[in-house]
């Protein structure tokens, strides 16, 4: 391998590892999506779809 593969294996990583790290931070926080505890009245898209399955 040259220092070009591994630039770019690192690149790659790094970005990898950030989109992962990101994600977590989001569903720690609570904004990642509905948390089907209908504290959003119910008003978010996942909650409005099981209301119309629940018929």
């Amino acid at each position: 391998m040259n220092a070009i593969d591994i630039a770019v294996i690192s690149v790659v990583c790094i970005a990898v590892i950030g989109v992962i790290a990101y994600l977590v931070y989001r569903k720690i926080k609570g904004k990642g999506g509905c948390c089907d505890c209908s504290s959003c009245g119910a008003n978010c898209p996942h909650c409005k779809s099981k209301k119309d399955t629940d018929n």
